[in-house]
């Protein structure tokens, strides 16, 4: 049994990872377009203290909630 919750937690940190590095593409293709630091959403700017704790969150704290602008 133990050798199989390794196992899970190996396939489940791989596939963090994973998601991690494809926010990190996108970021980057958005640096590229100049899109950077603007909600995908409504097109506001994200803010910048939403920003450090996460640079690769796409959307705004409203769009995220679900309030949207």
């Amino acid at each position: 049994m133990d050798a199989m919750q390794v196992q899970a937690m190996a396939v489940a940190t791989e596939r963090r990872r994973a998601e991690e590095a494809a926010r990190v593409e996108v970021a980057i293709l958005r640096i590229d377009e100049d899109e950077y630091g603007y909600c995908i959403s409504c097109g506001e700017e994200i803010a910048a203290k939403r920003l450090a704790v996460d640079p690769t969150i796409p959307t705004c704290i409203s769009c995220a909630s679900g309030g949207g602008r």
